[in-house]
């Protein structure tokens, strides 16, 4: 039992671990974001995929046999209610380790941002012939324009072909077969272009993203949508959520400092440091979140046994046999 209580542990943390590491990502998103040293190290010891890695499945397997192995123990003592107990509260961990386990093989989660009226293949994301479409959204907002709730509108087509309409919000997800695709975040996409060395550059772009202009002096422009301008202050900062004035904020940065500004009104079309720039529309964007996760209902299977061992070993007395005295399994 103490080699099982150490190997519980050391899974427990790694498994933490793995929760605060982002999983599945690029070599270099690790170096970017934690540092060169450390996120070789990262990607080396395969902290990155650590689910599949091949030495923490070793330890989920010794752990398993010695669990299996310390039940069959006790189940040859005859050990009684208590003893019972104790003996699904081993086997409700190896529950909760194989739900655990097919969540990490099997589970798949990703963000997506779609705009209202575009359609996003996820077969790239992990969900193999399933294509989905925004084709609305809006804000219920108090009288106070504190959001109040956020509607997508969605539609979801299947490897089989089944079209699946639904309208979705904040804890009320599309479920279909154990897909759940979540309402999270929102935003604004602004549309136009920009002319560059002479080229027509299409943008159509989230508000606070840009354009590479020359990476090698890292040289951007980046567009900031504001949907109530404030023609007096003339700042960035927008009076309303609502999109009663609409405007495109396009600010030139060089080395992260700002060395030209313009505000453009819809369909209009300025130069931004010698850059051309038009502003041909705006639209919504929803943010999602969509997961499929087969060991959740295992993992609850394991976390009942649990509660019902535990009741059976703290909380059931065992019955008295005449002419035996009572012990403790």
């Amino acid at each position: 039992m103490k080699l099982g209580l150490l190997l519980l542990l050391l899974l427990g943390v790694l498994a933490s671990l793995g929760s605060f590491l982002p999983q599945g990502q690029p070599a270099g998103f690790y170096r970017a974001y934690y540092g060169e040293l450390p996120g070789r190290l990262i990607v080396l010891l395969s902290l990155d995929h650590l689910y599949h890695n091949w030495w923490f499945i070793t330890l989920g397997t010794i752990l398993t046999v010695n669990i299996l192995t310390c039940s069959l123990r006790r189940v040859k003592k005859a050990p009684g209610r208590r003893g019972w107990g104790s003996i699904i509260l081993h086997l409700s961990i190896l529950v909760i380790l194989a739900g655990a386990a097919i969540s990490g093989v099997m589970g798949r989660h990703t963000y997506v941002e779609i705009g209202v009226g575009d359609s996003l293949d996820l077969t790239g994301r992990g969900f193999p012939g399933q294509v989905l479409t925004v084709k609305d959204f809006k804000i219920e907002y108090y009288e106070n324009l504190q959001p109040r709730q956020y509607i997508s509108s969605v539609s979801l087509k299947t490897a089989d072909g089944l079209e699946i309409e639904r309208d979705i919000w904040v804890n009320r997800p599309l479920k279909f077969k154990g897909l759940k695709i979540y309402q999270t975040s929102y935003g604004w996409l602004a549309r136009g272009q920009a002319v560059i060395d002479g080229k027509a550059v299409p943008f159509d772009l989230a508000s606070g993203r840009g354009l590479d202009i020359d990476p090698g002096k890292n040289v951007r422009l980046v567009f900031f949508f504001i949907p109530d301008f404030d023609e007096q202050g003339g700042g960035l900062h927008s009076r309303s959520p609502l999109p009663n004035n609409p405007r495109l904020a396009v600010v030139l940065f060089q080395d992260h400092q700002v060395t030209a500004r313009q505000v453009l009104a819809e369909n209009e079309t300025k130069a931004v440091d010698g850059y051309p720039v038009t502003f041909s529309g705006y639209r919504y964007y929803t943010g999602l979140e969509i997961k499929k996760d087969p060991g959740v209902g295992i993992i609850y299977t394991g976390f009942i046994l649990l509660l019902l061992g535990f009741v059976l070993r703290y909380l059931v007395p065992d019955k008295h046999v005449p002419g035996r005295a009572p012990h403790d399994s």
